[in-house]
């Protein structure tokens, strides 16, 4: 059975973890209320999954250029890296 990173500081993510990789997952609520998880990618290192986060996470706004996305990614991606010291 798979275990789960479930860290407050991910939300709405958590990392699934099992013997061969991590898989990210997201939990989303649809317009009827009901939450479901969604399943982001696999991945063969810790890493990857952060940065796959990242990249989800910038999703969710519009950027007026490509400076103003590209420092929003570090800075989302530095902050989870610190959660994890990688």
């Amino acid at each position: 059975m798979p275990n789960f990173i479930t860290d407050p500081q991910l939300d709405p993510y958590m990392i699934q973890i099992d013997e061969s990789n991590y898989a990210v997952v997201k939990n989303v609520t649809a317009d009827s209320g009901k939450v479901y998880q969604q399943t982001l990618g696999f991945f063969s290192k810790l890493g990857p999954a952060i940065r796959k986060i990242a990249k989800d996470d910038l999703s969710s706004k519009n950027y007026s250029s490509l400076a103003e996305y590209v420092a929003e990614f570090n800075q989302i991606e530095e902050r989870l890296n610190n959660i994890v010291n990688l």
